[in-house]
């Protein structure tokens, strides 16, 4: 009987692709993705607000497609959305991507994966990793829990500026683990327009019709592409950042309880397409500040998109390693942090796998969110549209002397 070992993974994704069909096809199936996988993420964190990168966790997988096989490679392909079955042409859409964001002083991304001592990977695999990923390598002793642990982990802070801290918990190691993949993400950006300080005031932010809790809101009058869509009874609004093609996309509800409704009506449509319904106008913007980080075991998440296959028996790694164990992915770890203020929005994730407008009227709009929205931060270059974090402020501690801090700040202080 077969003895099924642990792989552990932990990364970040950015998609393109080689030519210009093939980059809309990915771009739209990227945004596929992020919905998908957000539309399960909520079901299970219906009271929470969410901070996710698709991209983190689409890489994550993706890599470690490279290594699969079988129906377990089939699975992740479609379940990812993935531009095809070509493992290279897969690699090289991601490649495309990290070379885009390679020196950017906003945008960091970096990928790396440890092999126990006495283990080697595949040259197939390794060429993948390396070439398309960028990926260093490492080997380590896992039996040596806190050592292996912290010595990842420091990796991971490092790249994250501190915000993403243990990821990956001592007792996930053991003598059975054989890799673990890493990718982590960086992410800080000064607004195009900043929100002065001095403007920025207490406001109610509603969590029920009848609910409200005091909020640091935030106070500018700028042009900004904004966009009025009947069809989801919602607005928007795109905020970009100074010198770059990224910006922060929100989407906000007419009505106060309108966050579901519109959660779902966002089911089969690119966020990212949405901007191509939305102009430039002269906007007043009220925007809270807030400060929020997420962490899910997205294991049973992924089941229910398709992609059971790696965590049984039944999984097929077979061209990860030279060594002929059979390998499984035992966990998959999603941890995300994002903080917006009066200067622009810093976010960070790490994964670990263990293996739609009425045209505007010149006229000044008002854009006041205060209340429940969902939120993205996107890329706009011209051939590489992706959707880099996605999530949803739905609440507001109460009587808190921060308003910075959301829910899922305070909720051991509750």
């Amino acid at each position: 009987m077969w003895m099924y070992h642990n792989i552990f993974l932990l990364f970040v994704l950015f998609i393109t692709t080689m030519a210009e069909d093939l980059q809309e096809k990915f771009s739209q199936n990227n945004a596929k993705f992020s919905l998908n996988l957000y539309s399960q993420v909520k079901k299970d964190n219906a009271d929470k607000n969410i901070i996710i990168s698709p991209f983190s966790i689409q890489t994550c997988v993706a890599l470690a497609y490279a290594g699969a096989g079988g129906k377990t490679a089939e699975e992740i392909s479609s379940g990812l959305h993935l531009i095809g079955n070509d493992k290279n042409v897969v690699g090289e859409s991601f490649k495309n991507v990290l070379d885009l964001y390679k020196d950017s002083p906003l945008l960091k991304i970096a990928n790396k994966f440890y092999v126990k001592v006495g283990y080697q990977v595949k040259d197939e695999f390794n060429t993948i990793a390396t070439k398309y990923f960028y990926s260093e390598a490492e080997n380590i002793q896992f039996e040596e829990k806190v050592e292996a642990a912290a010595k990842m982990n420091n990796w991971v802070e490092e790249r994250t500026n501190n915000k993403i801290k243990n990821l990956i918990k001592p007792d996930v190691l053991d003598s059975l683990t054989r890799m673990i993949l890493i990718n982590a993400i960086h992410f800080k950006g000064e607004w195009q327009h900043k929100f002065k300080e001095s403007a920025t005031q207490k406001e109610n932010f509603w969590i029920s019709e009848t609910e409200s809790v005091k909020v640091d809101m935030m106070n500018t009058k700028k042009n900004f592409r904004y966009g009025e869509f009947d069809d989801l009874d919602a607005t928007a609004l795109e905020m970009p950042y100074k010198n770059s093609n990224l910006s922060m996309l929100i989407l906000l509800p007419r009505r106060k309880t309108g966050l579901s409704n519109l959660e779902e009506k966002l089911q089969g449509i690119s966020l990212t397409n949405i901007t191509q319904n939305m102009f430039f106008n002269e906007v007043i913007v009220k925007f809270p500040k807030f400060k929020t980080e997420f962490e899910i075991e997205l294991t049973n998440t992924f089941e229910k998109m398709g992609m059971g296959s790696m965590f049984s028996d039944d999984a097929d790694f077979s061209n990860l390693l030279d060594s002929p164990e059979p390998l499984k992915v035992s966990q998959i770890v999603h941890k995300a942090f994002i903080e917006v203020n009066e200067e622009g929005a810093e976010a960070a994730a790490a994964t670990a796998a263990v293996i739609r407008m009425k045209r505007s009227a010149p006229i000044s709009k008002h854009f006041t969110v205060d209340h429940p929205f969902l939120y993205a931060i996107i890329s706009r270059d011209s051939q590489h549209k992706f959707i880099v974090f996605y999530g949803c402020i739905k609440s507001f501690i109460k009587n808190m002397t921060d308003s910075a801090k959301t829910c899922s700040d305070c909720r051991d202080e509750l």
